[in-house]
């Protein structure tokens, strides 16, 4: 607890703001909030700093009041890419089949570094939905190669794009000189059509379309009130038939265990149907231990916060339609064949617990009353009632630091930007950066202990 309070202060201290620091009551975030709080209050020289109108808010969760997000199947460009792929330090490797109708296709290993500020389309690109980095890819590179073959048409004097350049030696030098930045844009933009259509061959062969509607049915409260049609169709995607990988069936099998009020018999019966007792014995024994001792959070609990309804997805349906006509259009090669297979994975975004925390902690709503609040400035305890009872203004919340004790994700993480705007900067971190096999593992060994 130690360590993580020290590594917050070295942020604290690397910003130079005093945070407001929140987080619920009890447990591992309460005593590094507490470890934190101090560590600042003592600090010499930081609190002598001139503070500005507006501080940052610094949130402390646990990972124990979200198990779903880091197991839940995800839709945006990044976390998909950490999800399905070799994922490491922003290096991502996978392996691509030269000439697969040739009567010995040859496997070829391919590793690139992802760097958001060298690479505007990875930067512009990284929290969207899935198909929307297939549409602008394949737009951007129809531009890039349409304005290449301009430039060196005008080179080789073809009168036929002189109209569209210009004449004259001083454009066609501006040109010249612009090829190679066009050419290293045109590059950067094939890596990234590799990459999807890596990404895209794991979810046409996994079906990850599949699990994520599913899951977020289950963790948006479409099952509430019908459990039976829940298992239902769990079962018929955790059946031999099913293309999803183990690990997919197992993702879901925890998903239905912590959004739902299935009965004991009912939760053995689908975990029956995954057929691997060895992986998913560990693994429910723990979430049945958690379920007994009434350590989870409450369904109805989790589904109210976890729903989000908004015109956009009212309109779902037409907006997915148009856009996957132009992604069909606009992708290249294989790429255009599977896009119809990451239909059903827009338009359904849903807000996580964490997004919902910190949303709720900055516009003063519920949170705001129950979890703790401390000011480093302040001495003791800050009472929020009379905070709230008062005439003063509060001033606006224009950047976020939020903080998980445990592992983290790329979907977590990505989840959390739904909030961020030219007016508010999110910043997340955790104790760890774990993808669902991580995660899973790590559920399984707390299961055999």
């Amino acid at each position: 607890m130690t360590d993580i309070a020290y590594g917050l202060f070295s942020v604290v201290a690397t910003t130079g703001q005093i945070p407001i620091i929140r987080c619920p009551r009890g447990g591992a975030p309460e005593m590094i909030a507490r470890k934190l709080n101090k560590m600042i209050a003592e600090h010499p020289t930081l609190l002598r700093k001139k503070a500005s109108l507006s501080r940052p808010l610094l949130v402390v969760l646990d990972r124990n009041a979200d198990l779903i997000t880091p197991v839940q199947h995800c839709s945006t460009y990044q976390a998909l890419i950490d999800d399905l792929l070799q994922h490491n330090a922003n290096r991502v490797e996978f392996q691509v089949v030269q000439d697969p109708d040739a009567s010995r296709p040859k496997t070829v290993n391919k590793k690139f570094d992802l760097d958001p500020d060298k690479d505007p389309f990875y930067k512009d690109h990284k929290f969207l939905p899935f198909p929307e980095a297939i549409e602008s890819n394949g737009s951007e590179l129809q531009d890039v190669t349409a304005r290449e073959q301009e430039i060196r048409s005008k080179a080789s004097n073809n009168p036929s794009s002189s109209s569209v350049i210009g004449g004259g030696a001083n454009d066609l030098a501006s040109a010249v000189d612009s090829l190679p930045a066009l050419l290293d844009r045109k590059k950067q933009l094939e890596v990234h059509t590799s990459i999807l259509q890596a990404v895209m061959n794991q979810v046409a062969a996994r079906d990850v379309p599949q699990f994520y509607e599913l899951e977020s049915a289950l963790a948006t409260g479409q099952y509430k009130s019908d459990l039976a049609k829940a298992k239902k169709d769990v079962l018929a995607l955790l059946s031999p038939e099913s293309k999803g990988s183990s690990e997919d069936k197992l993702r879901l099998l925890v998903v239905f265990a912590l959004t739902t009020t299935a009965k004991t018999n009912d939760l053995d019966e689908v975990t029956a149907a995954f057929q691997d007792e060895k992986v998913s014995g560990p693994i429910m024994k723990y979430l049945k231990q958690l379920r007994s001792m009434h350590m989870l959070p409450s369904a109805a609990d989790m589904l109210q916060e976890m729903s989000i309804q908004s015109d956009d997805q009212a309109s779902g349906g037409t907006m997915l339609s148009s856009l996957m006509a132009k992604a069909t259009t606009q992708a290249t090669g294989l790429l255009a064949k599977a896009t119809d297979k990451v239909a059903g994975m827009l338009g359904k975004i849903h807000k996580h617990h964490a997004t919902v925390v910190v949303e709720n902690l900055c516009d003063f709503r519920v949170e705001d009353e129950t979890y703790l609040y401390l000011d480093p400035k302040v001495k003791g305890d800050v009472d929020v009632g009379k905070l709230r009872s008062t005439t003063l203004t509060r001033a606006p919340v224009r950047e976020v630091i939020c903080f998980v004790v445990g592992g983290g994700s790329y979907g977590e993480y990505q989840n959390l930007h739904m909030l961020a705007s030219d007016k508010r900067r999110i910043s997340y971190g955790s104790t760890e950066v774990l993808n669902s096999t991580d995660f899973l593992k790590q559920l399984e060994a707390l299961g055999q202990d």
